[in-house]
């Protein structure tokens, strides 16, 4: 093999330069194809491997109602109730005050104990009035975790909701 100057180097036919050019495009047309492939196929994958979760069930009705849960959040507040949750020994109890302090005996306090990893464990409980304002009954908790209690307070046709968090 001689080296060869580019002045003594053949000249291509049209036909050569024609395929020489022709070769890359192919490849260039699939590298822009797979570059949109490769990601939907992707996003295609996790969509069916995740369950599609509803943030919040009747979304729409609940958008509707907005109005008339802002006017049940102000009464709430106007009402002026306080309301304490305390949890020892596997005991729960709430204590329930009215705007002035005096103790809300005649009502009826319901707590829902939500467990923040497993549905299972969640707890519906009905406490039982003991004078004073104090309501209670027992609850073992069966999973130390710190779990969120929803606190209903009825008295008559007023009703207080509030949230409380449970270290077990």
């Amino acid at each position: 093999m001689t080296a060869t100057s580019f002045a003594e180097a053949k000249p291509l036919s049209q036909a050569e330069i024609d395929r020489r050019r022709g070769r890359f495009v192919p490849w260039v047309i699939a590298a822009f194809f797979l570059s949109f492939m490769i990601p939907l196929i992707c996003f295609t994958v996790i969509a069916f491997r995740h369950q599609p979760s509803e943030v919040t069930p009747q979304a729409y009705e609940k958008g509707l109602a907005y109005n008339q849960t802002l006017e049940a959040a102000a009464a709430q507040k106007a009402l002026g109730w306080q309301v304490t949750l305390s949890h020892a020994d596997g005991r729960l109890s709430v204590l329930a005050r009215d705007a002035k302090g005096a103790p809300l005996d005649s009502g009826q306090v319901e707590v829902w104990l939500i467990h923040p990893a497993q549905k299972a464990l969640d707890r519906h409980l009905v406490l039982t009035p003991e004078g004073q304002g104090v309501y209670a009954t027992a609850a073992a908790l069966p999973s130390p975790s710190v779990w969120t209690a929803h606190i209903t307070v009825q008295v008559a046709d007023q009703q207080m909701q509030t949230r409380a968090f449970v270290e077990n």
